[in-house]
């Protein structure tokens, strides 16, 4: 599917409004009859966000304040679904221009959580999930909005639901101690199995069935990626970044070996291009892959600018145009088209979608 747009949102706590902007991802591409080999290398191009599709209000969701998340949602990615800490749950459908109430979010939303989408359905695993036990309260760690028929134990009649699903395995290990040294630092989709991997302790890489709700272990190794990788047909690989907050660069790789035999997967390209010459000042905040068409992306990275005059500190989001195809010579080639700089005017940057 297409993606006509690149969608951010922006907002500030303290006015407690949210904003989602539309950017028309063509414009981040030369034309496709253009040769690729004379594409211009193009330099930094500056641009003014466009007006807001829509704002959102936090006060009309909680009256004194709160922190508010938005993710993409559905299997074309086209909805955007926000939670707040009073687990109240909206879904913007952005083509039908429609808003839709899902229902509420047991004990609200954590800040701490890894959204995953697997078809229609949206996952949310918390980075460092723990075991209850007397010390600290029952808060769901895993759980799924899911539409359907609801299991016996879960109340309420056939459509959306939480479902609160089984943690990992590894947390009733002997030796294990719940830590931010063991929290999960990348995930993926691979078929129809959410695939988690954690830092330290060789705890290794684990899935979790969608059908079966059961967890089995992977490998002892960890998924050569940092935060959310995404399975890409045409090319018959998984596309994330790189591991380290100061160089997260494109990269791809084959996990289909290591879902067949528990190999360990390895990096089969890595690009730098589109961050190699960045200023020193400039500090990487976070990077985004978005899906434009078949072998198009957007790389949104947001970054914060430091300087000794505290009144020139500022966050801006650049964007990236790359298309990406197989190559008999190194298996895949990435050309550059555009990289645009949006400002945020002090506003905090969302979600990327």
């Amino acid at each position: 599917m297409k993606r006509q747009f690149v969608n951010l949102v922006l907002g500030t706590f303290r006015s407690g409004s949210f904003g989602m902007h539309r950017i028309k991802s063509s414009s981040l591409f030369h034309p496709k009859n253009q040769n690729r080999r004379s594409l211009p290398l193009t330099s930094l191009e500056e641009a003014e966000l466009p007006k807001p599709a829509w704002t959102l209000s936090l006060s009309i969701l909680k009256e004194d304040g709160g922190d508010l998340m938005f993710m993409p949602f559905g299997s074309s990615r086209d909805k955007i679904v926000s939670a707040d800490q009073d687990g109240i749950v909206l879904v913007h459908d952005i083509c039908q221009n429609r808003l839709s109430c899902k229902p509420r979010l047991k004990n609200g939303w954590n800040a701490n959580s890894i959204a995953i989408t697997l078809g229609d359905d949206l996952y949310l695993i918390n980075r460092c999930p723990r075991v209850p036990d007397r010390f600290q309260p029952y808060r769901p760690c895993f759980q799924a909005l899911i539409n359907g028929v609801p299991p016996a134990d879960v109340p309420g009649l056939p459509g959306w639901y939480w479902h609160s699903l089984p943690l990992p395995p590894y947390l009733e290990t002997s030796g294990y101690e719940h830590s931010c040294a063991s929290k999960i630092v990348s995930s993926t989709v691979v078929r129809d199995s959410i695939w988690v991997s954690t830092r330290g302790d060789d705890i290794g890489t684990y899935s979790f069935d969608k059908v079966s709700h059961e967890w089995s272990k992977v490998g002892s190794w960890e998924l050569p990626f940092c935060g959310d990788a995404q399975y890409v047909p045409e090319l018959d690989r998984w596309l994330g970044f790189s591991c380290g907050r100061d160089d997260q660069f494109l990269c791809a790789s084959d996990l289909s070996v290591a879902a067949a035999d528990g190999a360990v997967p390895t990096v089969c390209r890595v690009w730098k291009e589109d961050i190699a010459t960045n200023p020193q000042n400039w500090e990487l905040l976070r990077s985004d892959l978005v899906r434009v068409d078949n072998g198009r992306f957007c790389i949104a990275r947001q970054f914060h600018v430091y300087d000794d005059h505290p009144f020139l500190d500022e966050n801006f989001a650049v964007l990236t145009g790359v298309e990406l195809e197989h190559t008999a010579e190194d298996g895949i080639q990435v050309v550059k088209h555009k990289s645009i700089r949006y400002n945020f005017n002090g506003k905090l940057l969302q979600l990327v979608c």
